[in-house]
């Protein structure tokens, strides 16, 4: 079948994809192409293929790259741009047998499939929209006109997490499926081969202000055995900043020594860090997945995360989660002791179901249900 690929813009940095969300789409491209479709990838603009490459060593390329051209934003009314018609979506509906739109950027285009990857929660929806009585009638005229359009929906929404859907029922009333994202856990499984592992507490993900990465610098203090490495890229034009944050605290603690930081690095530099990392920090409380989280798990790296959110249906038991930095702290100085090669297998066994095959053979059923493709 022809399929429309939608995505706003794979994020690239000098060491590869910027984030889950690019990852994802990459290796659904792959699976359609494994899969015998051809793809026609929309996006916002071009798409540099060469880093992504160089940093995953494969690549499989859509049949043929169109711009999407999304309505600017007028004066301010973000929301209200999404219910203006989108002309090359709707071409791209026409020309194609099924339409995938793989962020969720638009549920009011109804294209035929729609994977949600961070819905907002109505306690997000309500901080936002509840500033000033603009912003609660601005939200609820919209939420008015938005719903009447919502009510004749036909597309098949798809989302990454038990959590995210239950997000996406509590605020938009729609029942989606879960389909976790893909985990190259043929990639990362290997890694559990090295039995010898250093005091080393690895973090990976984008320099953002919601991971709270300044937080490793007090966990640093806390635990004075261990090295923290954290693993980033700047896809975020603030990333530097970011950076400064955790560098400044770290110093001011006189822990800069044992915090790490590592930027744009190769895949290779990151598998080197996880082959000898004991425990795998996350630092995001309401984490609506955590493909970093998985991929660590894999590699044979105990994970020590939020007890919220979505990351709590990849981790296997309460015994990896924490409430308060305190508890982290607890935690990881249990695990560095207590690391093991019998532990580490279990724990890559056990995210064997959020495997890239999984999700290539759950994207097949999927494509299966639909039925009478354009001709």
């Amino acid at each position: 079948m022809r399929i429309g690929l939608v995505y706003r813009n794979i994020a690239v940095t000098r060491s590869g994809l910027g984030g889950g969300g690019d990852v994802f789409v990459v290796y659904l491209l792959r699976a359609l192409k494994e899969l015998g479709h051809e793809v026609i990838f929309a996006t916002t603009r071009p798409t540099d293929w060469e880093p992504i490459q160089r940093s995953l060593g494969w690549l499989f390329r859509p049949d043929e790259e169109r711009r999407l051209t999304i309505m600017p934003d007028v004066n301010g009314f973000k929301l209200y741009r999404d219910l203006l018609p989108a002309p090359l979506v709707k071409k791209l509906r026409r020309d194609c047998d099924i339409t995938f739109d793989a962020y969720g950027l638009n549920l009011l285009w109804n294209l035929d499939i729609a994977y949600l990857h961070t819905p907002l929660t109505k306690d997000e929806l309500s901080t936002k929209y509840s500033r000033s009585m603009y912003a609660k009638l601005y939200y609820r005229i919209y939420r008015y006109l938005a719903d009447r359009k919502l009510r004749k929906l036909k597309t098949r929404v798809l989302t990454n997490s038990k959590y995210s859907r239950q997000i996406i029922w509590e605020t938009l009333g729609i029942d989606s499926q879960v389909i976790y994202p893909p985990v190259d856990t043929a990639l990362y499984s290997k890694l559990t081969a090295n039995e010898f592992r250093d005091n080393i507490v690895l973090t990976v993900g984008r320099y953002t202000w919601e991971r709270k990465l300044e937080l490793i610098a007090d966990l640093a203090v806390l635990v004075p055995e261990a090295e923290f490495h954290i693993v980033g890229n700047t896809a975020m034009k603030y990333a530097h900043e970011v950076i400064a944050l955790i560098k400044s605290k770290a110093e001011r603690l006189g822990v800069s020594n044992r915090v790490h930081i590592h930027v744009d690095i190769s895949l290779k530099e990151k598998m080197d860090l996880m082959s000898r990392a004991k425990v795998y920090l996350n630092t995001l409380r309401d984490e609506h997945f955590g493909i970093a989280i998985a991929e660590a798990m894999s590699a044979g790296i105990i994970p020590i995360v939020p007890n919220e959110g979505g990351q709590r249906e990849i981790v296997p038991s309460n015994e990896f989660m924490y409430e308060s930095i305190e508890e982290a702290a607890e935690l990881i100085r249990r695990w560095l002791k207590d690391w093991n090669p019998s532990l580490a297998k279990k724990l890559s066994l056990a995210v064997e179901r959020f495997s890239y095959n999984r999700f290539k053979s759950e994207i097949g059923e999927l494509l299966t249900t639909f039925e009478n493709p354009k001709l």
